[in-house]
């Protein structure tokens, strides 16, 4: 199932159609034989276990624990214990971008092998911390008479990711310095340093090929197999962030963003943007201008 499918059934409350979905402790059980696929996923495991089938592998989480997946194979929730308590959070593309504006806590898949389920083991007030960020974006959703629904739930969402990028960041600061980085590593942390150096100017993968000294086919084997997208993938991402941003916050015209992004014309900017988010930047600069 899509984000959008699971949306459908689940109450109202629980999600914004077309950003983001949060399924609460009291919700879990109809997640259960639920397949995943096209989405984020975040499972927070307060206590118990839960078997996850990702693709044909067959895996348990025990609690506390975090699990964040970003699905290159169909998820499926096999099942959970009897005393398992969990939070799911289903966030699309869009929603991340707004919600954290810019910000780029640290990715659990940054540096894993994309065939494993990235698993953060957590201290239970750890868990406690970021049940409670879920506790109040939970809150926000069932508010429909808020007029401010939408930002608050992104601020909570945002502090999520905060909180959860600290732990991610501390755990990675921990096995830096015991893990010997191999080749692969190397050749996902140069690519990741030189898109958000030039991503704005160098759209093409050759580029960042030819600086590490590499062919476009084996970077693309490499970071398809650690990300599990395309390096065009990762390159348009930090594209459409950057101009989601300016028309946001910027008065600058599209015409002067499109340059700015180094897009041979206007209507070429406007084309990729209006495929990649399904609006025109200007429909999008009119809903979500803060100037």
């Amino acid at each position: 199932m899509t984000q959008s499918e699971l949306i459908a059934n689940f109450p109202p409350a629980a999600s914004i159609p077309d950003r983001m979905l949060l399924i609460n402790p009291s919700l879990m059980p109809r997640l259960r034989g639920c397949s995943i696929q096209e989405c984020r996923v975040f499972l927070l495991l307060c206590e118990g276990r839960a078997t996850l089938r990702v693709g044909s592998e067959t895996t348990e989480v025990r609690g506390p624990a975090l699990v964040d997946m970003l699905v290159w194979e169909p998820v499926t929730f096999a099942g959970f214990s009897d005393n398992a308590r969990a939070w799911c959070l289903l966030p699309n593309y869009l929603f991340t971008n707004e919600s954290l504006n810019g910000l780029k806590p640290a990715d659990s898949e940054s540096f894993k092998d994309r065939h494993e389920v990235p698993s953060l083991t957590l201290e239970p007030a750890d868990a406690a911390r970021l049940a409670q960020m879920l506790g109040l974006l939970d809150q926000a959703l069932a508010d429909f008479g808020n007029h401010y629904r939408r930002e608050l739930c992104q601020t909570f969402f945002r502090a999520f990711m905060l909180e959860a990028g600290n732990l991610m960041r501390g755990r990675r600061a921990a096995e830096e310095t015991e893990r010997v980085e191999t080749r692969q590593d190397t050749i996902l942390r140069g690519f990741l340093k030189l898109v958000w150096s030039h991503y704005k100017v160098e759209h093409n993968v050759d580029f960042y090929a030819r600086r590490l000294c590499i062919s476009s086919k084996h970077l693309s084997r490499v970071v398809s197999y650690r990300l599990g997208k395309t390096p065009y993938a990762v390159i348009r991402d930090e594209i459409l962030q950057q101009a989601m941003e300016l028309l946001k916050t910027s008065k600058k015209s599209v015409q002067e963003i499109a340059a700015e992004l180094h897009f041979s014309e206007t209507a070429a900017f406007c084309k990729f943007f209006k495929k990649h988010t399904g609006r025109p930047p200007t429909a999008y600069r009119g809903e979500n201008s803060a100037v």
